[in-house]
């Protein structure tokens, strides 16, 4: 046995307490810069979900027209028989037509959604049904509110023609060149 005096303390493996200040305050200031930016992914994601329901009601408008002519347009509602017209994020979809354009208003539903997206509303005008040359021109407006959330052909708020390769399902730009956006999701 050794003596008292040449007896050494054990080591002691452990973070002193402002190790875990530092440590503590490193986590937080990440989770203050990564939780808005979830929160804007998530909301651009319902977001899409209108686009993902368009791309169906504009194949089902645009065939009707195709087939018929654009006096099938003053039809109205019959043109979404057999369509999508809900969804988890979209609570409805509304089509008013004339032989001139369509318009197709998307609603987002009150609860479970980001809360930015909430009764909030998009829409989309086709317009040139009688212009064979050019092919029809639809445009994307959403609710000024949600402008910063939108993707796909609503980004830039530009006119997608149907002989064009985007089909407005897809894409993610967006208006919002970077920031942050503080609204929370539901």
């Amino acid at each position: 046995m050794m003596p008292a005096s040449t007896r050494r303390r054990p080591h002691c493996a452990a973070f002193t307490l402002i190790e875990m200040m530092i440590v503590v305050a490193i986590i937080a200031m990440l989770a203050a810069i990564a939780v808005p930016q979830y929160q804007s992914y998530v909301a651009r994601t319902q977001f899409a979900e209108a686009l993902s329901l368009f791309s169906g009601v504009r194949t089902a408008v645009e065939s009707q027209v195709q087939l018929y002519g654009p006096g099938v347009l003053d039809g109205g509602r019959d043109l979404l028989a057999g369509q999508r017209t809900q969804g988890e994020y979209v609570k409805d979809v509304d089509l008013s037509a004339e032989s001139s354009e369509a318009v197709v208003e998307m609603t987002f539903v009150d609860r479970g959604v980001n809360k930015a997206l909430a009764g909030e509303t998009v829409t989309f005008t086709g317009s040139g049904w009688a212009d064979t040359e050019n092919g029809v021109e639809w445009s994307c407006e959403p609710a000024e509110a949600i402008e910063h959330l939108a993707t796909g052909i609503c980004a830039g708020s530009e006119g997608t023609s149907s002989g064009g390769s985007d089909s407005g399902s897809g894409g993610s730009g967006s208006s919002d060149s970077g920031s942050s956006d503080s609204s929370g999701g539901g």
